[in-house]
């Protein structure tokens, strides 16, 4: 436990260690012919290539990198993605047993999160978030003999079902990255709690000067050094920055040509020579005696901040029904990953960790990719459930049989991809829209004929009025998850 340190200037700095979950694109276009098995869309073809890559070019080096560092008394924590770590010991033992010396170094504290970094507290699911972040921390102390106790919460999100599931877990504080950038009522050198729990809030710009503007030519700061960075980490006087930075920008997104690991390995003496004290997450609990409440404003206001887009609300929503009956938890839980989410859109990124960038169209692929190997899990969970054709008219379907609103003129810009997301669109259709698709029965064909449901069919058939369309549609969806309870 550190002692009197104030007027010390301290850095708590992670690195985290994850890996990309995404659905194999091959698998989602590939048509299964009758009766033979749909293999799993995870993991990916490519993934043993991009993981003997990435442990070449920044896991190993930076490892190594890490391990010397922590020999001359730096302090660390050290997120480690389960799921990453199960790839590990098939595909690179050697990786796997360099970690294993990092992680249990006495320097050294474990970080947990939800196992497979899962949205599902989006959804609600105290129990649900909490079994998946219960499930690292078993991981943890199963492969290192130490269990986590600091929670990461999954990037963009943070709400009251993290914090409820952290305090019934006895988790000693959170890191949020939501209250890094555009929150001027909130100093990330400080300790705030939420509910009764200490939350760390992760230093965006120093953790971006070394994860983004490390390698911008034109930063006035380029090239960065040690001693510019510690300098900058010095002048803290009151407080703590919250560092968390993604292991693969140290030879991944910057290669080693360009110095950061150099760079990184030159952070201690750097430290020291400035007065910098590194810490562990736990001492940083430690101090938090007294945090600020964060208020509970601004906690809701977080909530809504992500998703940002309507394929992403769209694969949520799916997702979200889903797990109401799909017997098979691991593989939805697989789908349930962040990284899916942010394939989806054309920025993605978060304080310390990689911006990726896309196209729309690139966006748009994946969507549908992620979409086409979701449906087809849940076509082959219905063999699995008492009620098959409840679930078989409440599964979700593909982008290029989901029921598109338009006008005689022009495309609304939405569209269904369930009878319960078809419901909600009805809100925002025009009057216009809904009058043309009355006056050609498209409701009708579509959900006799894509959905499969020809008693709701029968009952929208006369059926003009938005409204009225709505309750049987509620009505009919009702009845149907009563029976798949």
């Amino acid at each position: 436990m550190p002692g009197d340190v104030s007027g010390v200037p301290q850095v708590c700095m992670s690195l985290v260690l994850r890996h990309q979950q995404l659905v194999d694109s091959p698998h989602a276009r590939r048509v299964v012919k009758r009766g033979e098995k749909d293999p799993s869309p995870f993991p990916s073809q490519d993934e043993e290539r991009r993981i003997r890559h990435l442990s070449a070019s920044c896991y190993t080096p930076a490892t190594e990198c890490l391990i010397r560092m922590m020999d001359e008394g730096f302090s660390c924590g050290l997120l480690l993605s389960g799921v990453l770590l199960e790839c590990l010991e098939g595909y690179e033992p050697d990786l796997y047993d360099l970690i294993r010396e990092a992680a249990t170094h006495r320097h050294a504290e474990l970080l947990t999160e939800s196992y497979f970094c899962s949205v599902v507290a989006l959804f609600g699911e105290a129990e649900e978030y909490q079994h998946q972040v219960e499930m690292h921390q078993r991981a943890m102390e199963d492969l290192f003999g130490r269990r986590p106790s600091v929670l990461v919460a999954t990037d963009s999100i943070f709400n009251w079902t993290v914090i409820t599931a952290a305090r019934k877990m006895g988790i000693s504080a959170v890191y949020t990255d939501v209250f890094g950038k555009n929150t001027p009522l909130i100093n990330p050198l400080k300790s705030y709690q939420a509910g009764g729990l200490p939350v760390f809030i992760r230093h965006c710009e120093l953790s971006d000067d070394i994860a983004l503007r490390y390698g911008e030519v034109d930063w006035v700061h380029h090239p960065l050094s040690p001693g510019t960075y510690a300098g900058w980490l010095s002048a803290i006087r009151d407080g703590i920055a919250h560092v968390m930075i993604n292991m693969e920008v140290f030879g991944g997104r910057f290669h080693q040509e360009t110095g950061i690991l150099s760079f990184l390995e030159g952070l201690p003496a750097a430290f020291h020579d400035t007065g910098v004290c590194s810490i562990l997450p736990s001492e940083a609990a430690v101090q938090a005696s007294s945090p600020d409440q964060i208020p509970d404003e601004l906690i809701e206001s977080a909530s809504a901040a992500w998703p940002v887009n309507m394929m992403q609300c769209t694969a949520l929503e799916a997702l979200k029904a889903a797990g109401r009956w799909v017997p098979d938890r691991t593989t939805l839980r697989r789908f349930q990953a962040r990284d899916h989410f942010s394939q989806m859109a054309a920025t993605s990124g978060s304080c310390g960790m990689l911006t990726d960038y896309r196209t729309q169209s690139d966006a748009y692929q994946y969507f549908s990719d992620y979409f086409a190997a979701l449906c087809r899990f849940e076509g082959d969970q219905i063999g699995s459930v008492r009620a098959k054709s409840a679930a078989r008219i409440l599964r979700c379907i593909p982008p290029k049989l989901a029921f598109h609103f338009c006008t005689p003129y022009h495309r609304e810009g939405f569209s269904a991809h369930s009878l319960e997301e078809f419901v909600k669109l009805l809100n925002v259709a025009t009057d216009e829209c809904i009058l043309h698709h009355c006056k050609r029965l498209d409701f009708e064909h579509w959900i006799r004929d894509v959905i499969n449901d020809p008693k709701l069919a029968d009952e929208i058939h006369p059926l003009t009025d938005r409204e009225d369309i709505q309750k049987a549609v509620i009505k009919r969806v009702q009845f149907l998850w009563n029976r798949l309870k």
